[in-house]
C-alpha cells in the first residue's frame, strides 16, 4: 500500500490516542461511575474513527482510500450511537435502553454501513472521485444522496442526544447542570464540524468529523482528569448526604468511621472530628449490636438513646461487599424514631383501652340478652325467647325427621292463692314450680315461663306417650310438694296440654292454638290432669 505522512495523519492519530487515553483512564474509574462502559465504548469507536481517518489520509491509491473511508463509516455510524446510549444513561433514561430498543438503535447505522459497502453497485454513497491537483493524497469524494441520508442519521442521533443533554443542565441542580453542560459542550462540538464539512466550509478533500471527535475527547479528558466528569460519588455525598435528615456512617472492616455525615453525629450527640476513629469508642453502647449481625446481609435494631428522655434511635446494619463478595465495611443508616415509637407505645395503651372498653360492652350485651330472655322471678326463659327459639327448633325438626312435644301447664286455682296468701306466696308457687321443671327437663329442652301462671315446654324427639308421661311426673311432683309460707303450708295442682309436631300441626302458631285447646280441656276435664291432641 502506497503511504504519504502528512498533518492530516498526525492530527488524526493524535485524536486517535487522545481518545484510546480517556477511555482507559474511564475504565480504570468503572467502578465509581454509573455511565462509564458506555462511555468507554463510545471513545473507543472515537478513537477507531480517528485512526482510520488517518489511515485514509495517508493512503495514496484510490483503492486503499475507498477501503479506509468504508471503515470510515463503520466507526462513525457507531459513534453516533454509542453516544445517543451514552447520553441516556448519563441523564437517567435507562428505562429506554431494552433489548428491543437497543437492537433499533442499531439498526439505521448497519443498514448506512452495508449500503457504504455496497456502494460500487448504486453510487448512492460517491458518485466520483477527483485527485488534489496539488496533493497527491488528498482524495475529493463526490457524493450522492446516500452520502445525505447517511449525514442526516448522524444529524438525528447527535441531536436527540444533545437534547437529552440540554434538558437535564437545565435542571436546576449543581450536580446536572455541571456534569450536563460539559458533555452538552463535548456534543456540540461535532455536529458544527460535521455541518462545516457538509456545507464545504472545509478545505477541499478534508472531512474534519473526526478532528471534532478530538475535542471531544479533549474536552472528556480534561473533564475526567481535572474535574472528575464521572466521579459522581463525592457530589452526590456533599450535596445528598449531608443534607439527609437520617444519620449515615461508612465503617472499614475494622470498625473505623470511614465517613459521617451531620445528622449522625448530632444523633450520637457529637460534634467532634470523627473520620479514622475506632466505632469502639464512639458507639460503645452499639458495639455488641454491630459485632453480633456482621453475619447478616442487613439488619434493623432500635436503641435506647438515653433512658431518662426515652430517646429511641433505629439502626439499620448492612454489611458492604465489593464485586467478590468479600467483605469491605457496613453501612449504617441512623433514624430517630421516638416520636414514633411514643405513638406506638400511646397507640398500644389506647388500644387495650379500648379493648377493655369491648370486652366491658359484650359483657353488658350478653347480660341485657339474657335479661330481654329470661325471666327474672323464676329464672326460666321467657315468652320471646321461646317465640325466637321454637320456629328456629321446627325447622331443624323438619329437616332431620324428627318429632318435637308441645306441653303448656298451668298452675291450677293460682289467682285463688294469691287472693289468699298473697302475691308473694304466690310468687314462691311459681319458683317452686320453675324449679320442678329444671329438674325433670333436658339439655336440649326449651322451657319457658309463657306469662302469668301458665309455662311452655319443647321437647325434641320425644313422641306423644313420652311427652304424656313425662307431664304426668311433673304433675304428680307438683301435687306432692308443699310451699311453706307464715306457718302455713301450701298446695295447689297443675293442668297440662299436649301436641306433637308434625302430627298435630305444621307451624309454631298451630302448635301453641292446640296445646292451648289440650289445656283448655284439661280444666274443663276438673283440672289437675294432662290431656293432648288426638
Amino acid at each position: 500500500m502506497l503511504f504519504q505522512y502528512n498533518l492530516y495523519f498526525f492530527v488524526l492519530s493524535l485524536t486517535a490516542i487522545i481518545s484510546a487515553i480517556v477511555a482507559f483512564d474511564a475504565w480504570q474509574r468503572r467502578q465509581t461511575s454509573a455511565v462509564s462502559k458506555p462511555f468507554i465504548l463510545m471513545m473507543l469507536a472515537i478513537a477507531l474513527y480517528a485512526l482510520v481517518a488517518a489511515m485514509e489520509a495517508g493512503a495514496i491509491a484510490l483503492e486503499d482510500k475507498i477501503f479506509w473511508s468504508k471503515l470510515e463509516y463503520v466507526a462513525s455510524n457507531s459513534v453516533i450511537t454509542l453516544f445517543l446510549i451514552f447520553t441516556m444513561h448519563f441523564t437517567s433514561k435507562r428505562q429506554w435502553l431494552t433489548s428491543r430498543n437497543i437492537a433499533l438503535l442499531w439498526v439505521i447505522p448497519a443498514f448506512n454501513v452495508a449500503m457504504v459497502a455496497t456502494n460500487e453497485w448504486h453510487n448512492l454513497i460517491w458518485t466520483g472521485f477527483l485527485r488534489h491537483p496539488h496533493q497527491t493524497n488528498i482524495m475529493i469524494y463526490q457524493h450522492g444522496i446516500g452520502f445525505f441520508w447517511v449525514m442526516g442519521c448522524v444529524y438525528v442521533y447527535t441531536f436527540a442526544g444533545i437534547l437529552l443533554l440540554a434538558k437535564r443542565a437545565l435542571l436546576p441542580s449543581v450536580l446536572y447542570s455541571q456534569q450536563s453542560s460539559i458533555a452538552l459542550v463535548g456534543g456540540l462540538i461535532p455536529l458544527v464540524g460535521g455541518s462545516a464539512y457538509m456545507l464545504c466550509l472545509t478545505p477541499p478533500g478534508l472531512n474534519i468529523t473526526p478532528m471534532s471527535f478530538m475535542l471531544t475527547g479533549l474536552i472528556y479528558a480534561v473533564s475526567v482528569f481535572r474535574f472528575g466528569m464521572f466521579d459522581l460519588v463525592p457530589v452526590v455525598r456533599d450535596i445528598l448526604i449531608d443534607r439527609m435528615s437520617d444519620g449515615v456512617l461508612v465503617l472499614d472492616v475494622q470498625n473505623r468511621i470511614l465517613d459521617i455525615n451531620p445528622a449522625a453525629q448530632n444523633l450520637i450527640g457529637t460534634t467532634a472530628h470523627l473520620i479514622g476513629q475506632s466505632a469502639d469508642q464512639v458507639m460503645s453502647k452499639w458495639q455488641e449490636k454491630i459485632i453480633s449481625y456482621h453475619e447478616y446481609e442487613s439488619v434493623n435494631t432500635e436503641i435506647l438513646m438515653d433512658l431518662s428522655t426515652l430517646r429511641y434511635l433505629e439502626l439499620q446494619i448492612t454489611p458492604l461487599r465489593d464485586r467478590r463478595r468479600q467483605l469491605t465495611g457496613y453501612l449504617l443508616i441512623l433514624r430517630d424514631i421516638t416520636q414514633r415509637y411514643q405513638v406506638e407505645v400511646e397507640l398500644r395503651q389506647a388500644n387495650e383501652r379500648l379493648r377493655l372498653q369491648v370486652v366491658q360492652i359484650e359483657t353488658l350485651q350478653a347480660q341485657l340478652r339474657e335479661q330481654a330472655m329470661q325471666d327474672d322471678l323464676t329464672g326460666l326463659f321467657n315468652r320471646r325467647y321461646f317465640d325466637q327459639t321454637f320456629p328456629r327448633e321446627l325447622v331443624c325438626a323438619t329437616q332431620e325427621s324428627y318429632p318435637v312435644a308441645v306441653i303448656l301447664m298451668d298452675i291450677d286455682y293460682f289467682k285463688k292463692i294469691n287472693d289468699t296468701f298473697g302475691h308473694q306466696a304466690g310468687d314462691r308457687v311459681l319458683q317452686l314450680f320453675a324449679g320442678l321443671l329444671r329438674q325433670y327437663s333436658r339439655s336440649s329442652d326449651i322451657v319457658c315461663r309463657y306469662g302469668g301462671e301458665e309455662f311452655v315446654l319443647a321437647l325434641p324427639g320425644m313422641t306423644l306417650n313420652n311427652a304424656f308421661q313425662y307431664a304426668e311426673q311433673i304433675r304428680l311432683s307438683f301435687q306432692a310438694a308443699r310451699v311453706k309460707f307464715a306457718d302455713r303450708e301450701i298446695n295447689t295442682t297443675v293442668s297440662g296440654g299436649i301436641c306433637v309436631f308434625p302430627d298435630n300441626g305444621n307451624t309454631s302458631d298451630d302448635m301453641l292454638e292446640l296445646a292451648d285447646k289440650a289445656l283448655y280441656a284439661a280444666k274443663a276435664y276438673g283440672r289437675n290432669c294432662i290431656k293432648y291432641v288426638r
